[in-house]
């Protein structure tokens, strides 16, 4: 029989600790945070349907400053996806999920009330903030509330929303913009704060993984029977250290030898994607409109590349539930460059079409799957850091995509120029993402 003296010492490997194993996903809470993805989507993409609009009002905008205009708002995604990467791991889910809430309906109400280009520009940077903020945070309790083999699926389809809700911008685009202006369209984007923010402060559990994880046992079995979630606890070696879980400690994780590498393809990826995907929803009608289309059916094109974004994520999670998401990504990667660079042939109008569809799949339909992969790679002390840094970094991309369509236009390029210039994005992204690390699928591919 060992002596004390023998026995192991504990460590942060040996400790006991409470785990949680989801039997199925709440139906309300996938709902909701889809249908406030839906909102997110339309407040972030309605920029789009507007710049014709706005560069025909009477505030004498070019197409530099719209650029600048549409930038804005990815430049607070970068700064609400920092702030509340790291928060969510610190305060939770659920007061972040309301905060966020609030503050991107108030950017839109006020981008309504604009009086000037710049009140507009401040506007979408509360936009941005707090939209940037919300999707590590509903990201995180999707997962924390996905059994396994579920996870990957789950989080793109709660992630359609953003899809949906560029959609319905641009069939609002069609009709309500030109009756009534660029302002009726952003006062539809404010409408979360009295149709959802009351239904997720009743209805909207926090993270049972986050209370365990936070050594809150006891309100975790509260919240469990209070909302009756269906979820197991069960008791076994904790893996992290108290230290890992600090707000500090998730951070500094994303650096060990473990996820250091993977931490570095998921910014660099992001930001290439993001890039091309924002740059894209801006500029695209105004390009359509260049290369001969009238208004009506540019705005079309940015619903059929919205629905490229939801066919993508859509069919993409179901694949990578099954063979992990990493040769998802490639793929998706490989065929947005491939539909830019025949876009940039100009090919006839019949074609066009569906490689505006695949275009869509590839961009903003790939980031809801690099979105899962990160959900899915990252355990659950450091999962709102990882998603929230990452998406920071990759704000970067989303920042220079519109800024970047601005300057092209402005130097006279032709629109085959200007899809050849985009396609290098989702290139390099394939050749970094081609380092990512491998997650498994339920089939253990």
């Amino acid at each position: 029989m060992p002596t004390p003296a023998s026995q192991p010492k504990p460590s942060a490997t040996t400790r006991t600790a409470t785990t949680v194993t989801v039997l199925r996903t709440p139906v309300a809470l996938l709902i909701l945070a889809a249908v406030t993805l839906i909102f997110e989507g339309y407040d972030i993409l309605v920029l789009g349907v507007t710049v014709p609009s706005l560069l025909k009002s009477g505030w004498s905008l070019t197409p530099e400053y719209v650029g600048l205009i549409g930038s804005a708002a990815v430049f607070g995604m970068g700064l609400g996806a920092f702030t509340a990467g790291t928060l969510t791991d610190l305060i939770g889910r659920r007061r972040m999920y309301l905060a966020t809430v609030l503050c991107f309906s108030g950017g839109m109400v006020l981008s309504a009330v604009s009086v000037n280009p710049e009140m507009l520009l401040v506007a979408r940077v509360l936009v941005g903030l707090g939209s940037g903020g919300f999707t590590p945070t509903a990201l995180s309790l999707i997962v924390e509330f996905s059994p396994l083999r579920r996870r990957n699926f789950n989080s793109s389809l709660a992630q359609v929303g953003l899809g949906i809700g560029g959609v319905i911008a641009a069939l609002l685009g069609i009709w309500l913009v030109p009756a009534y202006g660029f302002r009726a369209a952003f006062w539809v984007g404010a409408l979360p704060v009295v149709l959802l923010f009351p239904l997720a402060y009743a209805r909207l559990p926090e993270s049972i993984s986050y209370l365990l994880a936070r050594g809150r046992a006891a309100e975790a079995q509260n919240c469990i029977r209070r909302h009756r979630l269906p979820v197991l606890l069960e008791t076994g070696p904790a893996l992290t250290s108290a230290a890992d879980r600090s707000a500090t400690g998730a951070v500094r994780s994303l650096f060990s030898r473990k996820h250091v590498r993977a931490t570095i393809v998921f910014w660099l990826a992001t930001a290439l994607c993001l890039l091309m995907g924002f740059g894209a929803n801006v500029w695209l009608p105004q390009l359509m409109i260049k290369s001969g289309y009238g208004i009506t059916s540019a705005l079309i094109f940015v619903v059929i590349l919205n629905i490229g974004t939801m066919a993508g994520s859509l069919s993409g999670a179901t694949i990578a539930d099954r063979i992990g998401p990493k040769p998802v990504v490639l793929t998706s990667f490989l065929a947005a460059a491939a539909s830019l660079v025949v876009l940039a042939l100009e090919p006839p109008a019949i074609l066009v079409y569906p490689l505006v569809l695949v275009m869509g799949a590839g961009g903003v339909g790939t980031q809801s799957l690099l979105n899962s992969y990160m959900a899915v790679y990252y355990p659950t002390h450091n999962r709102g850091s990882g998603l929230g840094l990452a998406l920071t970094v990759g704000r970067l991309g989303g920042i220079a995509g519109p800024i970047y369509g601005g300057l092209l236009l402005a130097a006279g390029l032709g629109t085959p120029a200007i899809f050849l210039a985009f396609a290098l994005a989702p290139a390099l992204a394939l050749v970094v993402i081609a380092f990512g690390p491998r997650v498994t699928g339920r089939a253990g591919v």
